[in-house]
């Protein structure tokens, strides 16, 4: 980990943009000594107020299970899984700020509160984000452990180090589908309440499947054997779970 900038102030960083991350500042010993986590207190409340989340391609296999996975757009795509609809509602975050127990957890939510600045190819810094309710001075797990950040630090910052590999490569498979003119916006119509008639619940976009099947052989090979092919089919089996997402809000909102 680099020293340099020692500005406090994250966003005048180059690659600092992360969504979720209120206060970030770059971390350094001088400035942070006393900070410590606690992991317990409401450790997904920075994303429990959202429709969708950042995810990896290679995440999209077990996340099919649990929600749809989307594109951002048609012309500049990233790759979300969808938490919430209609509301700006996390229906996997709980009123305690926790994540629901055996629903898979994105690698992106797990590196918060820390997230990797970028100078250069080989040089980075690490910032942390302050308006995170797991950080506080004196928090019972250290960030630091003398000069040097703690050892369990040390494995979240690995951790998002593995997630931006992972970030570049997903971006690769997004902009593929773009160059091949694959993704095409859509609607969701269902019934938002128990009894309602059927609306509009949620815009978003896919891909077209008519113009997937219509490639040439060629280039259908090519996307099997580099497994864009499998990623786009855990795309479409995930918008299966469209109705269960909507569930989960109905039997949220009668407990409430």
């Amino acid at each position: 980990m680099t020293n340099e900038p020692t500005s406090k102030t994250v966003e005048q960083a180059p690659g600092a943009a992360r969504v979720f991350y209120k206060q970030p500042e770059l971390l350094t010993v001088e400035e942070h000594s006393k900070l410590g986590l606690d992991r317990s207190n409401r450790p997904f409340d920075f994303c429990s107020a959202v429709r969708a989340v950042p995810l990896t391609a290679v995440e999209m296999n077990i996340m099919q299970r649990h929600c749809p996975i989307i594109f951002s757009s048609v012309e500049e795509p990233s790759l979300l899984a969808v938490v919430g609809v209609v509301d700006d509602v996390n229906l996997f975050v709980d009123e305690q700020g926790r994540w629901e127990a055996g629903v898979y957890i994105p690698a992106y939510l797990r590196c918060h509160p820390f997230a990797l600045v970028t100078h250069t190819d080989e040089d980075f810094a690490v910032a942390v984000d302050m308006a995170a309710t797991t950080v506080a001075e004196n928090g019972p797990q250290p960030i630091f452990d003398g000069q040097e950040l703690s050892a369990p630090v040390k494995e979240s910052v690995e951790h998002c180090a593995r997630f931006d590999a992972q970030a570049k490569l997903t971006a690769e498979f997004c902009n593929r589908l773009a160059e091949l003119d694959l993704l095409i916006g859509q609607e969701l119509s269902l019934a938002p309440e128990a009894g309602a008639e059927e609306t509009v619940v949620a815009k978003y976009v896919a891909v077209d499947f008519r113009k997937l099947e219509a490639l040439d052989a060629e280039t259908l090979q090519k996307l099997h054997r580099d497994g864009t092919l499998a990623a786009i089919y855990a795309h479409r089996f995930s918008l299966d779970t469209w109705r269960h997402l909507l569930e989960r809000r109905i039997q949220r909102k009668k407990k409430a």
